[in-house]
């Protein structure tokens, strides 16, 4: 009787994992089956050179040192959700949503301990369909990845078309905290140089530097943060994702790719 009921146990717990694969399958998993986004918007691989990489780092530093002080006077105040999302709807419509998406506010979510050890900043729960941020991301983090996960419900599920969403949405946005947020993510996201004079940034921007590596020492566990990203490093690849995580960074090749119209949108595919 004993080994039966084990038996009958373990047969609830594969019938309840085999409901989650299917569901999760049916609702965001075949979304990597998606055309990527070049093949609607404009993309001229000619534009992506190393006058154009220093281009941008360049102007992300510009932007980054003329926004800090609005962008640090506002800290304090509550992310314009409304604002976010009217930055953020062309874009995904642009980009090649027919459809409007509902997004809000993050969830809470029993996993906050465990994103904070392995670096998670948010992720999408696949059954509801609703978002859950890290609560220990930075004031100037929250808008960037909030439009990250946004464009995952919007059926983006690719990384590297959510963060160039997530960029634009933040790049065109008249919210200094939420341009701050933008330009702070594409420039973390562009190939690291060895050294920068302490000239190149502000105080109040080397501020911000040092407040993401006090978090990082603070929260990350390195040991459960490479286990979890080999995981799912092997899981995008799975689902034909070739670059794996390195996907994070190609947003630096589109941004360069893909010429903008006056409102920061991409330009479409001339058929």
């Amino acid at each position: 009787m004993r080994w039966r009921a084990a038996g009958m146990a373990a047969l609830d717990v594969t019938v309840v994992l085999a409901l989650y694969v299917v569901w999760f399958e049916a609702g965001w998993a075949w979304n990597y089956d998606r055309a990527p986004i070049e093949t609607r918007v404009r993309y001229d691989a000619a534009r992506v050179t190393p006058h154009a990489l220093d281009a941008l780092r360049a102007q992300a530093i510009r932007e980054m040192n003329a926004l800090a002080p609005a962008a640090h006077a506002r800290a304090v105040e509550p992310l314009d959700l409304q604002a976010l999302r009217a930055a953020w709807l062309p874009v995904v419509q642009r980009a090649g949503d027919d459809w409007t998406p509902h997004v809000g506010a993050p969830k809470f979510t029993l996993a906050a301990p465990f994103m904070d050890a392995n670096g998670t900043s948010g992720f999408v729960n696949p059954l509801l369909l609703t978002v859950q941020l890290a609560p220990d991301l930075l004031w100037f983090e929250r808008p960037f990845d909030l439009a990250h996960e946004w464009s995952h419900l919007a059926a983006y599920a690719r990384e590297d078309e959510a963060n160039y969403i997530a960029a634009l949405t933040c790049l065109r946005s008249h919210d200094p905290v939420v341009r701050y947020s933008g330009w702070m993510e594409v420039f973390l996201s562009l190939p690291a140089l060895p050294h920068y004079a302490r000239s190149t940034f502000t105080p109040l921007v080397w501020s911000d530097f040092a407040s993401l590596r006090a978090r990082n020492a603070r929260h990350l566990n390195l040991t459960f943060a490479q286990l979890s990203w080999r995981t799912y490093n092997v899981y995008l690849k799975s689902n034909r994702v070739a670059a794996g995580i390195e996907s994070y960074d190609e947003v630096t090749r589109r941004l360069l790719a893909v010429p903008l119209d006056s409102r920061g949108l991409p330009l479409i595919l001339r058929t």
